[in-house]
């Protein structure tokens, strides 16, 4: 995706899912997303969650709030992360007014600069948008998070050494945050859409806090 920049102000912060092919623990935190992905086909496909909790946009029609809205995106990538060739599909709660989906999209297609710009080079392929209800919840042991006739995604957390604390991974330079709870898809997390069917289960999976910003 190669639209010119947009002028907005955005500010993010809420929690981050992902779940992807590669097996547990996935690479692309460590390596900076510059390792093959350990997936058996040696590529990334994953589903996103973003739910944000406080959230604002500001550009040349005044400031929009985006908070309490659900973003989620399908994410097809042909080999490490940084080397770019993304195929991506968008997602936006139905919740969301017209001028913060419109928002949403500029931000996570890359286009308002700052954590997510760099998507601008990556996504080489962008299947659109979709306004659609989208559920998330915290269990016992993780989280679900859902689109009706789309996604069905389940993260369990990783059990530990000790019983009750979550495994963490921490001080990284991680884009996404520097520390993430390690989990793993649970029993059919799954996407259907365009064209694909991935199933996650037992793939690799995270989940952290996020502050994000732009530009």
């Amino acid at each position: 995706m190669t639209e010119n920049q947009s002028i907005l102000n955005w500010g993010i912060k809420g929690h981050f899912l992902l779940n992807c092919n590669c097996d547990v623990f996935c690479n692309c935190p460590m390596s900076l997303g510059k390792a093959i992905p350990n997936s058996a086909n040696g590529k990334c496909f994953s589903w996103w969650g973003i739910i944000i909790e406080n959230g604002h946009a500001e550009g040349e029609n005044g400031k929009i709030d985006i908070s309490g809205i659900n973003v989620a995106i399908l994410l097809e990538v042909p080999g490490p992360l940084s080397m770019g060739g993304w195929t991506a599909g968008l997602y936006i709660d139905e919740k969301a007014s017209d001028e913060a989906a419109d928002a949403l999209l500029k931000i996570f297609s890359g286009q308002a600069g700052g954590q997510t710009g760099w998507f601008s080079v990556m996504i080489s392929n962008f299947l659109g948008v979709k306004r659609c209800p989208i559920d998330y919840n915290e269990t016992e042991n993780g989280w679900t998070y859902t689109i009706p006739n789309i996604l069905e995604g389940t993260i369990e957390k990783e059990p530990g050494l000790n019983k009750g604390e979550d495994v963490k991974v921490s001080n990284l330079k991680y884009w996404v945050a520097p520390e993430i709870i390690v989990g793993r898809g649970g029993k059919k997390s799954r996407i259907k859409d365009h064209g694909r069917n991935w199933d996650f289960t037992n793939g690799s999976a995270e989940y952290c806090a996020v502050d994000w910003s732009g530009p």
